[in-house]
């Protein structure tokens, strides 16, 4: 719910009927009622109020129990609590409505006295309250609205950043499971009720099963908004990012150790990074009027009731409460995730002029309808984020008396109460109830059923898991089954048949903890690498690798040709090949060689599999011979491209293993000057990547490819090859590609080309940023760099305070004794004191044109703005929203404002090099780190001296020394969209 600087676009359906209500922006605050009538929604829909203040006061989560009571989480004292030696004031509200009006009319406050609860869920007669650093259970056992039962089920969560930045949105999924939102911070898990080593969670959600001690991370980083859609895919968001798809669990790729992928969410918008939300509110300052950007996205919430028109039908929904309004996507499948594109062109789902009007959270209530919350507040932000001259002025109470709750259903919806008492219905009752349309009935349902475990439910249930007409209710059928430990082969047998594709997709699931002592299932789940549905064959590539049986491959490797272009999908696929990536090899290459021969295309859309199997092969001394015979085995030219692929991710893993990287011939060369057998192939696969390398006419994978294998190549002809490519006339991936190649081979040379005095003068700064990061962090690049430093080929201002540091610390006595030399007097600046001397800029006429250029030089190796750079750190398109002293505090201090998802990691490896970045994503046997140009740096663990985090941002120190102050003020009117 931070209002930062984000991403997302939307253009507004009525555009004339926004500019003529921009002069009419309602200063608050405004009555409910004057509230209800400054709506602007989609056509065809309605908003009712169900309850406002006093009944309810600041609320951020609701949740509705099987009796039709809301409880309400209420933030009071946000954003920064009742202050200090006060208690704290955060309340769960217990309402009612008394008469069936649809109207909550009774009050009783069921806790107090906690800090900030921001989640809620119904379990057992009482209610789970994420409320860091505790998840709790509160119940009332003597019917007096009050809870009076108060338990620790989970400590240990992170409880120190803003209310936001906390765990929230407890929520049973259909697998029995309740997963948390981990709100991007870390944690350090512990039960009270479990004897268990604490559970540490780094860039990891949580998810538990109620009543037990199975607790784990998951795959997963949601700040304040998780949902599931009706056949359980769980989604996300954060402050920049308003829909993510969590499509796969880290456990998988964690089986084969060598591989590289890391990522686990898809941002689906295909509308880009930068959306534009059309706000009627005049609180959003940017240079067209009403434009702003999601810089507070939150409570994203799957449609699954029945209140709403049937095409709002599995829509996405999120909130963005600095913009005043409710945001809507259409969700369609891609491959193994999906796409999210706009309802409307132009349209909001719901938006008000009133600026107080904040939603913050969403649910689907027993009625079918949407229900939003609204903590009506003059400001939502937190202090920290904002200047103290900014903070002293801003008005951050105003409104710590309110709060509104709204549902939205179609126009013509007539909402009745929920016909079945669900506490007293009995069992057969509550399993027809799964197959209501509307998601509350269905999940709710499901819930008591867990809950009570009803001898007489299995026989039930395995006629629903059989006949049941809709595909949802099948699936939960099946999960409900397996819980009461009443799922046998035979069911899931036939699951796998199902007519439909969830349904086969979710029974491969249940299969795969069955497969050891059930090799029948495999023989059922091996032909559906063959289905029709991606996802189906996204999740037979992830299962089957748990069989650890080589008969797997023939089906892996018809996925993998199938589904070449769907990274996720190709993912799968190689976290399954760990114990057998030869076998796998042996059968992909004659699939490959026909493509070569009749769909280059999809030939292109293996190589990254190709490199990724490299780094998979037997690279021990007495495998390499026979890896790399088997490599260049086809002499056919045709076979060529994938064979460059395969050779580049093979020698990447020699190099990664080998002790010494100062040699000087790569592990590669040395291997194939002692093998008789494979130095013609090899030499001839160089030449024709240096070829493909250096024609502009080839496709960009190829060249990438090329790039990385002539990186192990000879200086005198891969190094030629290379140099040629660190043009200003070829785009920035190849010459940034041909950077770090010629850093990585062997040898002084490659680095005293890299900063002669007209190769630097003529590079682009992202182009500068790669040669610097490359030569700072290793050991055998440093006496060039140095030696270009103090010949005034390169100013030592080009490097920031942080590279300067770390080689003045070198060590290295005689580096850091040459790195002292040059940077004692460098000293650091004070950085909220340079803040206040360059506010003088803000004053300066901005050149918005200069600006754009000031950024392609010093910020987009990091940052997005719309659409343009690496996504590294936060994307700022949505920066514009903010004032401009902000923005200018945020490039003066990067430290001011820093998420712990954006820390700095500092690693050095045990042959001597170090690396700096951004932590993307850790296994068991390698950290990931985001670099500068969206460079991923992938290190074994096994090679790691040292890791330490770092209190300086990624982002350069000292910009303004970069710049002048003209260009400074230039860069903040572009951004601004001046």
């Amino acid at each position: 719910m931070k209002s930062a600087c984000s991403c997302w676009s939307l253009h507004f359906l009525f555009t004339l009927l926004a500019a003529s209500l921009s002069s009419h922006a309602l200063e608050g605050p405004l009555t409910p009622e004057q509230s209800l009538k400054s709506f602007k929604l989609e056509p065809g829909l309605k908003i009712e109020l169900v309850v406002a203040e006093p009944l309810v006061i600041d609320p951020v989560a609701i949740a509705f129990d099987e009796l039709g009571r809301m409880y309400v989480a209420e933030d009071i004292g946000y954003p920064t609590g009742p202050g200090k030696g006060n208690p704290p004031a955060g309340k769960i509200a217990l309402l009612e409505d008394t008469n069936g009006d649809g109207i909550y009319d009774k009050r009783t406050t069921f806790a107090e006295g906690l800090t900030f609860p921001n989640g809620l869920m119904p379990w057992k007669g009482g209610i789970y309250v994420t409320c860091a650093p505790d998840i709790f259970y509160l119940k009332d056992t003597d019917g007096d609205g009050k809870a009076d039962l108060k338990k620790v089920v989970f400590s240990g969560f992170q409880a120190q950043s803003t209310t936001q930045l906390r765990i929230s949105h407890p929520t049973l999924n259909l697998d029995n499971w309740v997963y948390i939102n981990s709100g991007l911070t870390a944690s350090r898990v512990t039960s009270p009720d479990c004897k268990k080593e604490p559970l540490q969670l780094n860039r990891l959600d949580f998810r538990f099963q109620p009543d037990t001690c199975n607790y784990e991370e998951f795959s997963g980083t949601g700040q304040f908004g998780g949902t599931f859609d009706k056949f359980g895919r769980r989604f996300i968001c954060s402050n920049r990012n308003h829909n993510q798809h969590v499509v796969m669990q880290g456990r998988y790729l964690r089986r084969n150790p060598n591989l590289t992928f890391s990522s686990f969410v898809e941002d689906t918008p295909e509308h880009g990074a930068a959306c534009k939300v059309y706000a009627l509110s005049h609180n959003i300052t940017t240079a067209a009027s009403h434009a702003g950007y999601f810089t507070a996205a939150c409570a994203v919430t799957i449609n699954t009731g029945t209140a709403l028109p049937h095409d709002y039908d599995g829509n996405s929904f999120t909130c963005e409460p600095a913009g005043n309004l409710v945001h809507r996507d259409i969700l369609t499948p891609s491959g193994a995730t999906f796409k999210a594109r706009r309802a409307y062109a132009t349209n909001e789902f719901i938006a008000s002029p009133d600026n107080w009007f904040r939603p913050v959270n969403l649910t689907m209530g027993p009625d079918g309808a949407l229900y939003l919350c609204d903590m009506y507040r003059k400001t939502i932000e937190h202090p920290d984020y904002l200047p103290e001259a900014t903070r002293k002025i801003t008005d951050f109470d105003s409104g710590n008396d309110m709060g509104r709750i709204y549902r939205i259903v179609a126009a013509d919806k007539k909402i009745k109460p929920v016909k079945l008492n669900f506490a007293k219905a009995t069992t057969r009752q509550l399993c027809e109830e799964l197959n209501n349309p509307n998601g509350w009935n269905r999940m709710t349902a499901h819930r008591l059923l867990l809950e009570r475990k009803p001898a007489d439910a299995p026989r039930i249930l395995k006629k629903l898991s059989r006949s049941a007409k809709s595909p949802e209710t099948r699936i939960q059928a099946l999960h409900l089954l397996s819980a009461m430990n009443a799922l046998d082969d035979a069911e899931i047998t036939r699951a796998l048949g199902d007519k439909e594709a969830p349904v086969r997709e979710h029974a491969i699931q249940l299969a795969e903890s069955r497969l050891s002592t059930s090799p029948g299932l495999v023989e059922k789940i091996i032909p559906l690498a063959e289905d029709s549905d991606p996802r189906v064959r996204f999740q037979c590539g992830l299962t089957l690798g748990e069989t650890k049986d080589e008969k797997v491959v023939p089906a892996l490797v018809k996925i993998a040709v199938r589904d070449a272009s769907d990274r996720w999908t190709r993912a799968a696929v190689m976290s399954s090949i760990g114990d057998f990536p030869e076998k796998f090899l042996g059968q992909l290459t004659p699939e490959a060689s026909k493509l070569a021969r009749t769909n280059l295309t999809q030939l292109d859309a293996l190589l990254p599999l190709f490199a990724d199997l490299g780094h998979s092969l037997g690279s021990d001394p007495q495998q390499v011979r026979s890896t790399l015979q088997l490599i260049t085995r086809s002499k056919n030219t045709g076979d060529a491209l994938w064979q460059i692929a395969l050779l580049s991710g093979f020698a990447d893993l020699l190099r990664s293993n080998q002790t010494n990287q100062d040699h000087p011939i790569s592990p590669l060369m040395r291997n194939v000057k002692t093998d008789m057998s494979t130095p013609a192939r090899v030499f001839a696969l160089m030449k024709s990547a240096a070829e493909i390398a250096i024609d502009s006419h080839q496709p960009m994978e190829r060249r990438l490819v090329s790039i990385g294998l002539l990186s192990h190549g000879a200086s005198d002809n891969a190094g030629v090859a290379l140099q040629k490519l660190i043009d200003a006339q070829q785009p920035s991936e190849i010459q940034i590609a041909a950077v770090r190649a010629l850093a990585k081979m062997s040898g002084p040379n490659s680095g005293m080309a890299l900063v002669k005095r007209e190769h630097w003068n003529s590079y682009t700064q992202p182009v500068k940023e790669a040669v610097l990061s490359v030569m700072s962090g290793q050991p055998k690049l440093l006496d060039a760099l140095l030696s270009a430093i103090e010949r005034g080929d390169i100013a030592a201002s080009s490097l920031n305070p942080e590279r300067r540091n770390q080689l003045m610390r070198h060590k290295d006595a005689i580096i850091s004794k040459r790195a002292i030399a040059l940077f004692k007097e460098m000293k650091p600046s004070d950085r909220m004191a340079v803040y206040e001397e360059y506010k003088s800029v803000l004053s300066l006429k901005a050149n918005p044109q200069n600006g754009k250029r000031i950024f392609a030089e010093s910020c987009m190796a990091c940052h997005l703005f719309s659409g343009e750079g690496y996504p590294v750190g936060p994307d700022l398109t949505g920066i514009r929203s903010q004032p401009a002293d902000v923005v200018l505090l945020h490039i003066i201090v990067p430290e001011f404002e820093m998420m712990p998802i954006y820390t700095q990691y500092n690693v050095e490896t045990k042959d001597g090099e170090s690396f700096s970045g951004i932590l993307a994503s850790e296994t068991p046997a390698m950290i990931t780190l985001n670099q500068a140009l969206g460079i991923q740096q992938t290190i074994q663990r096994s090679n790691i001296a040292s890791i330490t985090s770092s209190s300086l941002s990624l982002m350069p120190q000292e910009m303004e020394k970069m710049m002048s102050r003209q260009d400074m003020a230039d860069l903040i009117g572009f951004l601004k969209g001046e």
